[in-house]
């Protein structure tokens, strides 16, 4: 399934200058984007905000209901060469992170599109968000 709530947490560290904020700001990943699923009745959403500032939060809603996980905060990165989108999420109580990443497939100003899991063909679950 698409539920990126399983997904991360890593410590993360960022240096940029002010340019680097700036040029992040414009990016096509800040935003707030929404992927619906319809499984046996049962409606899955997954509303994701993506900050500019590499954090980001993460919410999963069951037949409009917030999930009992409520909602998670995670800080991320994006290589733009690479195509690699990676959440990081808070250490735990034993002093790990969850690090988890994804392929993008496409992105504009609306739509992203994420692959999980790819094989050697490049194939693999197909996640599409829209930009709210």
């Amino acid at each position: 399934m698409a539920i990126i709530a399983v997904v991360i947490s890593v410590n993360f560290v960022a240096c940029s200058s002010d340019d680097d904020d700036e040029n992040e700001s414009n990016s096509p990943l800040v935003g707030t984007w929404v992927n619906i699923e319809n499984r046996n009745s049962v409606e899955y959403k997954d509303v994701m905000t993506i900050n500019a500032d590499g954090t980001g939060s993460d919410a999963i809603y069951i037949n409009g209901q917030l999930d009992k996980d409520g909602v998670d905060n995670f800080k991320y990165t994006y290589d733009e060469k690479s195509k690699v989108f990676t959440w990081i999420w808070e250490e735990d109580s034993d002093g790990e992170s969850d690090v988890y990443s994804m392929h993008v497939q496409e992105l504009t100003s609306s739509k992203l599109v994420l692959v999980d899991d790819m094989d050697e063909e490049g194939e693999g679950e197909v996640i599409t968000y829209t930009k709210q």
